[in-house]
């Protein structure tokens, strides 16, 4: 499997924005968010960048590189069980990068 391959590792409720982003800046230093037509917050790392939007999708996508799978764990750790719609095992292609 390519490392560098962009997927989706899950699907999180869009109605819940502001509590996962209120959730995840009390775990990451480097994270931005906006509303802008569309939800998204990115989580900068030493490796680039996980993001989380509803860019192609109703849902907010948790996305990045397949590498990052440890760090999408993390993520989802700090998450309420009831914000998280779908974990994908394996983790989905995005298709649209």
């Amino acid at each position: 499997m390519d490392q560098d391959e962009y997927v989706i590792f899950a699907e999180l409720d869009g109605a819940c924005f502001e509590q996962i982003v209120a959730s995840l800046q009390g775990r990451f230093a480097r994270l931005q968010f906006g509303r802008q037509g569309d939800d998204w917050i990115w989580l900068e790392h030493r490796h680039g960048r996980m993001e989380i939007d509803t860019f192609y999708s109703t849902w907010l996508e948790l996305k990045g590189r397949r590498r990052d799978y440890g760090l999408a764990r993390e993520v989802l750790a700090c998450l309420q069980p009831a914000w998280i719609e779908h974990i994908f095992q394996p983790p989905r292609v995005d298709v649209t990068r």
